[in-house]
């Protein structure tokens, strides 16, 4: 996440959550410092795989920084986890100093901020503020991810996790994204032998971190999920040539099934993906035959 379209100053902790597969060692972090100071970030895991909160801290460094804007700094924060999981990284408050956010969504990055009073929708005030699912808020800052660098590349978008199983965010995103393109991207399902099949499930990313509720005054900025992929293809391999199942135009479901009329045979079937709704990545969760 390099593209640094808002300036957010560290007037509170705040943070991003991201996979680690299979770990980390160095993060660098674009931030603004009006003097010469020093910066603390912490890496937590989460205690379990289903939560979104910091329970025990792994690795922690302090940098000292100079005066100066737009600084990419590098904190050495190696955690090898014994299996794939998330990272809570924590960057301390420090109100000489503002961090950047990015506009462009990242799938698997969340943000957060360590709020210091109650920010919730109007009917939940009854909340506890001392605890961590409230305390730790995404509010102000959904859908922006926090500009940061990994020295290392990580696993948790390959393809094979098309075939893990998983069909929502548990420990990691479970997704495969393509690099960034306005071309075509694809993921293909290869075997040793021939299969025989006449379904195909797919289940594309709709990004289920979004609020939506069926209120009327509750809108999103966009009709349809951007992470959704709006135009693809089917293509399975014949003969030394692909040849195409189905094309679909105007995608806004998350999951979709295709039946085929006969049984079909081949070694390889592939996922094309035309256009998306808006982001720049092909985001696939699952494809299954059948």
């Amino acid at each position: 996440m390099e593209s640094a379209d808002e300036a957010f100053e560290l007037a509170t902790d705040v943070a991003f959550l991201m996979p680690v597969d299979p770990n980390i060692e160095k993060i660098q972090i674009l931030l603004d410092a009006a003097d010469d100071t020093s910066v603390e970030v912490e890496v937590w895991d989460t205690g379990r795989q289903e939560n979104y909160i910091p329970y025990q801290l792994q690795v922690r460094d302090v940098q000292t920084i100079k005066k100066g804007n737009k600084q990419w700094i590098e904190f050495n924060l190696p955690w090898s986890p014994e299996s794939t999981q998330n990272a809570f990284v924590v960057i301390k408050e420090n109100p000489s100093v503002s961090v950047y956010l990015s506009h462009q969504p990242m799938s698997g990055v969340l943000s957060f901020v360590r709020e210091k009073a109650l920010n919730v929708a109007r009917g939940m005030e009854s909340l506890n503020h001392d605890q961590l699912v409230v305390k730790w808020n995404m509010k102000r800052v959904v859908r922006k991810p926090f500009c940061f660098r990994l020295a290392t590349e990580t696993k948790a978008y390959e393809p094979a996790k098309i075939m893990d199983g998983y069909q929502r965010p548990y420990g990691g995103a479970h997704m495969w994204l393509s690099e960034p393109s306005k071309d075509d991207a694809w993921v293909a399902l290869k075997w040793d032998k021939e299969v025989e099949f006449n379904e195909i499930h797919i289940t594309f990313n709709d990004d289920v971190n979004e609020d939506l509720i069926n209120l009327h005054h509750h809108r999103t900025e966009f009709d349809v999920i951007p992470e959704l992929v709006r135009d693809y293809r089917l293509e399975v391999f014949e003969k030394g040539n692909w040849r195409i199942l189905f094309e679909v135009k105007g995608n806004r479901q998350r999951k979709r099934k295709h039946t085929l009329e006969n049984d079909v045979r081949t070694e390889q079937l592939r996922l094309v993906v035309e256009q998306t709704n808006g982001t720049a990545y092909a985001e696939i969760v699952e494809i299954r035959v059948r």
